[in-house]
């Protein structure tokens, strides 16, 4: 099995020749595309991991100035033939050029409830949420409309799928009922945009915030269109296992994305990996994270070394 063939057992509830594995950081906005893209090959080159993830450091150019509630209604968003979006196009471009079609590549992406909390910050969208959710919900709206548009550009330009980070779920933040008015139709907007495609796929990763201490709802994605599925089990104390038998689906995941792979030494990272397949067994698993590798002195060694165990487990 090559790398994508190896990806795709996972996904299709099989058992691979080993255990894949796949870890990622974020990267300096102010790269250049071709130093985004040498970023991300070397990442992958260095630790013979077998997916590219890559990041969405170039953030989305949402315009508007929220005053008051109807102002939710003239935000705009630059589409495909913007400058934002033919940067990352051509940083897949680069990736896919290197690597053909030995590996899958993910194009990383935020739900337009996390768009707009970016552009116009947290505190300014939950509170308009909470006084006005129909203006809200018409300025996310204009979002998801473009960022569907965005996905299906990254497909087009050479991605296998949408990495997708589902956030404003989190304990506290909505109730079911509005989060189920407000968030989870614009979250499937996009997630249809690799569904829809043949050979194309989805990977969910459920994510939380420090303000609401990265604790979310893992339960309210049961039916989002994802061919695997990633959460931070120390967050939320929902094990992979639990997860498989909720989801039915394929899982990736089981690693302290601040733990053991930011600050060693090997030896417990190789204890800690061994101990989630053992736990989990080698059907429909992918070793990965909690979350993106978070803190400082990132080493590619570490990586590396999660990566092997995964690859060298026995049964």
């Amino acid at each position: 099995m090559n790398k994508a063939e190896r990806v795709k057992a996972v996904i299709n509830n099989e058992i691979p020749d080993y255990v894949p594995a796949g870890f990622w950081f974020h990267y300096n906005s102010d790269y250049t595309v071709q130093e985004m893209a040498e970023a991300h090959l070397e990442l992958y080159r260095s630790t013979d991991m077998d997916i590219i993830k890559i990041m969405q450091d170039y953030m989305y150019p949402i315009e508007g100035n929220i005053q008051c509630a109807d102002d939710w209604y003239k935000i705009r968003v630059k589409g495909t033939d913007s400058l934002e979006f033919q940067k990352l196009q051509a940083v897949i471009k680069i990736i896919k050029e290197q690597v053909g079609d030995d590996v899958l590549i993910f194009q990383t992406m935020f739900g337009p409830f996390k768009a707009a909390s970016i552009a116009f910050g947290d505190d300014v969208l939950m509170k308009y949420a909470k006084e006005d959710p129909k203006a809200v919900a018409a300025g996310v709206q204009i979002i998801a409309d473009a960022l569907k548009e965005w996905a299906k550009g990254y497909l087009q330009a050479g991605a296998d799928g949408i990495y997708y980070s589902a956030q404003f779920a989190e304990v506290g933040r909505f109730s079911r009922e509005e989060w189920e008015k407000l968030v989870r139709p614009f979250d499937l907007q996009i997630l249809k945009a690799a569904s829809d495609m043949e050979n194309k796929y989805n990977i969910l990763h459920i994510c939380g915030e420090p303000e609401y201490n990265f604790e979310t709802h893992v339960d309210r994605f049961r039916n989002y269109p994802a061919d695997l599925i990633n959460w931070s089990v120390k967050d939320n104390g929902y094990s992979l296992e639990r997860g498989r038998d909720y989801f039915q689906k394929p899982i990736l995941g089981g690693l302290n994305n601040k733990g053991n792979i930011l600050t060693g030494p090997k030896e417990e990272i190789e204890k800690e990996v061994k101990q989630v397949i053992d736990n989990f067994g080698t059907k429909g698993l992918m070793i990965g994270a909690d979350c993106t590798i978070q803190g400082e002195n990132i080493s590619m060694e570490y990586i590396k070394t999660a990566v092997d165990a995964a690859h060298n487990y026995k049964l």
